[in-house]
């Protein structure tokens, strides 16, 4: 099934800093789908670096935002979930956002994974 995005829901008690470990694994499995160059390498680790400052201090992180990236990883400010985004719809999305999850799992951090839920795949979906 074609999917827009894919949603990594964190229960109630998810603190940010409980993926100070399993971060960096979740960035790259995002960051891997685009094919960068050398320099657009250390600009991808220094932003993983960013992204591991705000975790440490418990604060939402960056995520994954590159403009010209296959898949983004987006934080969204007022929710604790983490949205793998593709700008059409993809049969990778699911497979890209399984991935992700399985960085996480079974690391005794709960949450639940659903599918289209930002705004603008609404809106569209009406539109059509």
């Amino acid at each position: 099934m074609k999917n827009w995005s894919g949603h990594i829901v964190f229960n109630e008690s998810f603190h940010w800093k409980d993926l100070e470990k399993y971060f960096p694994d979740m960035y790259y499995a995002v960051e891997e789908k685009t094919k960068v160059n050398q320099e657009e390498k250390q600009f991808d680790d220094v932003m993983l670096e960013l992204n591991m400052e705000e975790i440490l201090k418990d604060r939402r992180p960056f995520g994954y935002r590159r403009e010209n990236a296959k898949f983004k990883m987006i934080i969204p400010q007022n929710k604790n979930e983490i949205t793998i985004f593709h700008g059409t719809p993809s049969d990778e999305i699911e497979d890209v956002t399984e991935e992700v999850a399985a960085c996480i799992k079974s690391k005794k951090i709960h949450f639940n994974i659903e599918y289209d839920r930002m705004v603008l795949i609404k809106i569209t979906e009406e539109r059509s």
